[in-house]
């Protein structure tokens, strides 16, 4: 009824029966009338006319004989972008798709006193509107002939929303192919052949294949292709080798490859690629590309890509989407295999080599303990039995891993126990003392791992002794501490000559003011002077003591007590034992903050920072003190941490160097300054207190050590008598 309404509208309105109208008007539908109220009323008709003819939503639009448009409704310019007045006298065919003009020509072409026909058909006037999908009908004027009234309903909308309905569906009847088709085959060439056909169907690809991703001898990624699918007419590209061991990174740009490592789609035409792949691509009459990424256990495994080789048109969201998943479900597939062959060569391996583990276990040469549950020895080698001097592993098993500790470092054992518990890598603690069969204590590293051992969790845990490599790492400390007195000998000579100079001198004052042949009397200001030199002797004195002190606690080799450390007195002692050493290099600034006490030993604290020092010292040539500065810095950190800061303006060190610093007997130093156990033995005195030491440094610049110190616990007050 809406139809005929609209229909009965058109055939009614002015113009129907006025004959031709010139092609350079456009909305009068009757010519000029010689009577003036005849001409008004035309008037007036015509403009009713125009004014619904821009209501409505439709297009309102009369041809002449020659199919020129000689009224257009102002919904034109909605629909197309372009104004009517650009219109004017040009046939209605010319803003037809090619492709559907033949169609359009056969309505528009109807003889009077048919019925309306109607024809979907697209419109393209380049208006910037693109491409627009119209309803068009039209009514040939039986009074007029070869004229012909109709419209345009914009049906775009509906057209986009029906082609994406059998779009998607065209895609997942060609998903449940794909999906039958991976079911059936177990091999990944297969799988790829069993998919690239389908996908090209539905995608309208020229070409659909499949890259493998594998590594280059150095290391590199290469993309090799496995299979593929052409339609007719189109050359295939599977056995050329220009498409097997493709640098990965120079195929594509970074940003492509950068897409498709996160798992994003990748399309453009050839010379949207690099420069080694867009010639490539161009020989092989690509016109436009899409790539999509499958990955398998997290990293890119390989790509499925289509080429268009008839237009650069590229691939629209919903049909990338749905393509993206059966790129996803070629991955699962691949996954799934390659994870079913990866579990039953595992199983066959386990299998076969268990056995081998045990003889392994019993033939190590370093005591190991195999444990479950939370500690309790399942089994123990040959090599434990000895070392702890029991006489057969029958007198171990079944015991709990805490009886082999002092009661004492239980707590240690059974933090590192939880810890080879909750961990996924191994565990380690080191210096756990063991106690023997005979009540003796040794000391040794633990390492704990999880293994599976005849089907089921234990942990294993391998002894290093540790008591000759504690011997020897003495010996190293004590190397050091020689070799640091020796290059510091005339330094403390110096140091220990001067107040003995004056001390001496003092002496003799007195002696031969009060201890002469005939003593005189002593004035009251006689006894000022006198006690003035007492006082400078004892003074001398005090400095004499004071660097006996520093050498009796740097001497303290194998007092490794633990104790509440002031690190400033450390410093100071540090800075007056270096004194003579750093001061022909350069200024000693000292910016200590407000610290606590550390957790540590005096002695070993006082060869770490001695180190430190004489190494900033040597990093700088003697001569110009004043521009130089050597700068020691404190300061409390979160968390409980006193931080130590040595920095200097020398000549820093090498980025090769720096990465070995801390390497035993490395050292940039010339013959007779160093012997490279230096900062190998602070790393390890360090990191024994449960600390840290770390270093910057940049050629020209200067270096910085960082020392980070746990802070000591808070002392228990003392009970109060009678308490």
């Amino acid at each position: 009824m809406a139809d005929e309404q609209r229909d009965a509208a058109v055939m009614d309105a002015p113009g129907k029966a006025s004959g031709t109208v010139p092609a350079d008007m456009a909305c009068e539908l009757l010519p000029p009338m010689k009577s003036q109220a005849a001409h008004a009323g035309s008037q007036v008709e015509s403009e009713r006319f125009q004014h619904l003819a821009e209501l409505l939503h439709e297009v309102v639009f009369q041809l002449d004989a020659q199919g020129r448009l000689t009224v257009l409704g102002g919904a034109w310019e909605r629909l197309t972008g372009t104004p009517v007045s650009a219109w004017r006298g040009r046939a209605l065919l010319e803003a037809i798709h090619p492709e559907d003009r033949e169609r359009a020509q056969a309505l528009l072409a109807y003889t009077p006193g048919t019925p309306v026909s109607r024809q979907e058909v697209r419109v393209d006037t380049g208006g910037g509107h693109g491409v627009r999908w119209v309803e068009l009908s039209a009514r040939a004027l039986a009074t007029v002939p070869g004229e012909v009234m109709g419209t345009l309903l914009d049906v775009t909308s509906r057209r986009t929303a029906e082609e994406a309905v059998t779009t998607r569906e065209r895609y997942l009847d060609a998903m449940v192919q794909v999906q039958r088709r991976m079911m059936g085959h177990e091999l990944p060439d297969d799988l790829y052949s069993a998919v690239v056909e389908p996908l090209g169907h539905v995608s309208a690809a020229s070409r659909v294949y499949v890259f493998e991703m594998h590594f280059a001898e150095n290391g590199s990624l290469l993309a090799s292709q496995r299979a593929e699918w052409c339609e007719p007419g189109v050359p295939p590209n599977l056995e050329d080798p220009n498409m097997h061991g493709l640098p990965f990174d120079e195929a594509l740009r970074p940003h492509q490859s950068e897409q498709l490592q996160r798992g994003e789609p990748v399309q453009g035409q050839p010379r949207d690629f690099s420069e080694l792949l867009a010639p490539m691509l161009e020989a092989q009459g690509v016109r436009s590309v899409l790539l999509l990424p499958m990955h398998v256990h997290g990293q890119l495994f390989g790509v499925i890509g289509f080429d268009n080789c008839r237009e650069p048109e590229s691939w629209g969201p919903i049909e990338v989407n749905l393509l993206s998943g059966a790129a996803g479900a070629l991955s699962l597939a691949l996954e799934q295999r390659t994870a079913n062959a990866l579990r039953m060569r595992t199983e066959t391996t386990l299998r076969r080599t268990e056995a081998g583990v045990h003889l392994l276990i019993e033939a190590f040469p370093d005591p190991v303990l195999v444990h479950v549950g939370d500690g309790v020895l399942l089994s123990v080698n040959p090599a434990l039995v000895q070392y702890l001097g029991f006489r057969d592993a029958s007198e171990l098993v079944g015991r709990h891993m805490l009886d082999l500790v002092r009661p004492e470092d239980r707590g240690a054992a059974q933090l590192h126990l939880s810890q080879a518990l909750e961990g996924k890598s191994a565990a380690r603690v080191v210096e756990m003392p063991l106690v023997r069969s005979d009540g003796e204590v040794v000391v040794a590293d633990l390492v704990t791992l999880a293994v599976v051992l005849d089907g089921s969790p234990a942990r294993i845990t391998v002894a290093r002794d540790f008591t000759e490599r504690k011997r020897t790492q003495a010996q190293l400390m004590l190397t050091d501490r020689m070799a640091s007195m020796g290059l510091l000998a005339a330094g403390i000579a110096h140091e220990l000559n001067n107040p003995l100079a004056y001390v001496l001198s003092n002496l003799d004052f007195l002696h031969s003011a009060v201890g002469g042949v005939r003593p005189r009397m002593l004035s009251p200001e006689d006894m000022v002077e006198l006690r003035q030199v007492l006082d400078d002797a004892r003074e001398g004195a005090e400095r004499m003591r004071q660097i006996v002190r520093q050498l009796r606690v740097f001497s303290r080799v194998e007092d490794g007590k633990e104790e509440s450390v002031d690190v400033h007195a450390v410093l100071e002692s540090v800075t007056q034992m270096a004194a003579s050493v750093v001061r022909a290099r350069a200024r000693l600034v000292k910016d200590y903050g407000e610290v606590p006490l550390v957790r540590g030993n005096e002695g070993k604290l006082f060869q770490v920072f001695l180190n430190l020092l004489i190494n900033a010292a040597h990093a700088i040539e003697e001569g110009d003190s004043e521009a130089n500065e050597i700068r020691l810095t404190t300061r409390a950190e979160v968390g409980g941490r006193v931080m130590v800061v040595v920095s200097d303006t020398g000549q820093g060190i090498p980025p090769e160097h720096l990465r070995r610093i801390f390497d035993p007997f490395f050292t940039t130093k010339s013959s007779g300054l160093g012997t490279g156990l230096g900062l190998s033995i602070c790393d390890t005195i360090v990191t024994a207190l449960g600390g840290h030491i770390s270093v910057e440094s940049s050629v020209g610049a200067g270096t910085t050590f960082r020392v980070a110190l746990s802070a000591a616990p808070p002392k228990a007050p003392a009970n109060r008598p009678g308490a």
